[in-house]
């Protein structure tokens, strides 16, 4: 029988790397899902772009869900088949098994100055809560069974038994992905938080500069039927005295 691998030990400044790079995942879930939203409202709304661009809205929309999966089961991914992940359990799981994080000198060097002087009960907010993180995992481990099942048998392979009609427990609406990155955003900042009083925002900068692309085409549209209302009334210009002439 094979040993299981032994988990590697992060020093604090490696899983400082780790736990931005799910942060990182999470950023891009959240400006993709609301470009993604964007543009399914505009195409919705103005149907006329879609029936004009459907190669490459098609083909947008396709990366759009292949990314939309891809990332979240990143943050999501399971541990145990004898590889390591950043993921977001791996995250907590590092909260929990690493009390030399949280010594007073460590928790003191990753606050500034200023916010030390601002909160003199720093010490004591910045400690794990560590039944927080047991109930996080346990989120993370009800929340992701579909998610992975999708990523797994349809995005990152092609399983030939779900191909050929066997069923199962799939993400079925984009309301559930939405959640899936609701909880990602909500789980890191509460942790965040803690490891050095920082949060993100679910906004992004430039995440609306979609309308800008769709205005212009929209505008592009416009000019194009007026062009090839012009270039129609010539041909028929030229054409009519003809027909007058054969009469």
């Amino acid at each position: 029988m094979l040993r299981a691998k032994k988990r590697r030990e992060l020093s604090e400044a490696e899983f400082q790397r780790v736990f931005r790079e799910v942060r990182a995942d999470v950023n891009y879930l959240q400006l993709h899902d609301t470009i993604f939203g964007g543009v399914v409202q505009n195409l919705t709304q103005y149907p006329r772009l879609g029936s004009n661009f459907p190669a490459f809205f098609g083909a947008f929309y396709a990366a759009m869900h292949t990314d939309l999966i891809i990332r979240l089961g990143r943050i999501y991914d399971p541990e145990g088949s004898g590889r390591e992940s950043c993921t977001l359990a791996r995250c907590l799981s590092a909260f929990r098994d690493n009390p030399q994080f949280f010594t007073d000198a460590a928790i003191t060097g990753r606050l500034s100055d200023a916010y030390r002087q601002a909160n003199p009960n720093y010490l004591a907010f910045h400690l794990p809560d560590l039944r927080q993180i047991d109930a996080d995992l346990d989120k993370i481990g009800k929340s992701r069974g579909k998610l992975i099942n999708l990523r797994h048998k349809l995005y990152a392979h092609k399983d030939l038994e779900t191909v050929l009609g066997k069923r199962h427990e799939f993400l079925s609406s984009h309301d559930e992905v939405k959640e899936l990155i609701a909880l990602a955003h909500e789980i890191w900042n509460r942790h965040s938080l803690i490891w050095d009083a920082s949060t993100h925002s679910d906004k992004t900068i430039g995440e609306d500069d979609y309308k800008w692309l769709f205005s212009y085409l929209r505008r592009g549209m416009k000019v194009k039927s007026v062009l090839e209302t012009r270039q129609f009334e010539r041909l028929r210009k030229r054409i009519a005295p003809r027909r007058n002439t054969g009469s």
